[in-house]
């Protein structure tokens, strides 16, 4: 699961931070032909364009990249919207309300057994680096926000949405959010326990077939390809059933709010790339609303 999912576990990745593809189908989207991270969005009688930007929350250094059109793109803009805004004052507050478990429950009431909790344990531990016992009272998100940080076997990362919020600072842009740091963690709180148990065990795997779909993402990402990423993550075992809180749902809220502020504003829109591509895409759904989107090469 962390490895097909870090494009949504990310964010929870920085909260911790700031708190202490293979052959693949292909799309059949007919609209997401040409291969791009930025998407021009104009039309509706907007004076000034905006840009619509696919990001990976995490990635490694040597992998990372921001093209002279990004970074241009980028400067055109007045201002930076985020899934959520990571300059808020009151995020690590929100996070932190959320991070303990209810009064009498812990990490190993959600396994079946207490010999599959301590195989858990052995395995959560071998991968961290660390005794997990202070996490045994706290929510899993937390758990899967630091297994997400260890899916790369690189020894540094990169955020896209931290780097755009440090480039955003010399050019004075605003910094907004599309939700919420409690809506988004509300997204793992209303699974059941037992989704939540396969995904603290899918967690703690690190065998190479993994590793070698993680590699295929990140070539899929830097290829730009993002219909293939989607399908990927949308085919996928482990994300079957949670398609409309994780990626569906989210995606049709925010497109209100974005056509608000692309018609005040020349915006710089960036959100994870798996929410670009397909019928229920961020991309599809502007077009449907009228405005013209344009990959930008």
């Amino acid at each position: 699961m962390k490895k097909k999912l870090i494009l949504f576990l990310g964010f929870i990745a920085q909260l911790f931070n700031l708190s202490a593809q293979t052959s693949l189908p292909k799309s059949t989207n007919e609209h997401t032909v040409s291969n791009s991270l930025l998407w021009k969005i104009s039309g509706k009688k907007i004076t000034h364009p905006s840009y619509l930007f696919g990001t990976i929350h995490a990635i490694c250094n040597e992998d990372f990249f921001f093209t002279p059109k990004m970074d241009s793109a980028l400067q055109s803009c007045q201002k930076l919207i985020l899934e959520i805004d990571l300059t808020s004052p009151s995020m690590i507050e929100e996070y932190q309300d959320h991070m303990m478990l209810p009064e009498g429950k812990e990490l190993k009431n959600f396994f079946q057994s207490e010999e599959e909790y301590k195989t858990f344990v052995h395995d959560a531990t071998k991968l961290l680096g660390m005794d997990i016992e202070p996490f045994t009272k706290l929510k899993p998100f937390l758990l899967l926000s630091m297994f997400a940080m260890k899916a790369d076997t690189c020894a540094n990362q990169t955020s896209y949405e931290m780097t755009l919020v440090d480039k955003s600072k010399p050019l004075q842009m605003k910094v907004e959010g599309l939700e919420t740091t409690t809506s988004q963690l509300e997204i793992f709180e209303k699974m059941s326990d037992a989704d939540m148990r396969l995904m603290l065990l899918e967690s703690v795997k690190n065998d190479v077939v993994s590793n070698k779909e993680q590699e295929a993402m990140i070539r899929l990402y830097k290829a730009q390809n993002i219909d293939s990423l989607y399908n990927t993550i949308i085919s996928s075992p482990e994300f079957k059933g949670h398609e409309d809180a994780m990626l569906f749902d989210r995606n049709k809220k925010w497109v209100p709010i974005l056509e608000n502020s692309i018609q005040q504003n020349a915006c710089f829109v960036a959100v994870g790339a798996g929410h670009l591509a397909g019928d229920k895409g961020v991309l599809e759904l502007l077009r449907k609303k009228g405005y013209t989107v344009e990959a930008v090469r």
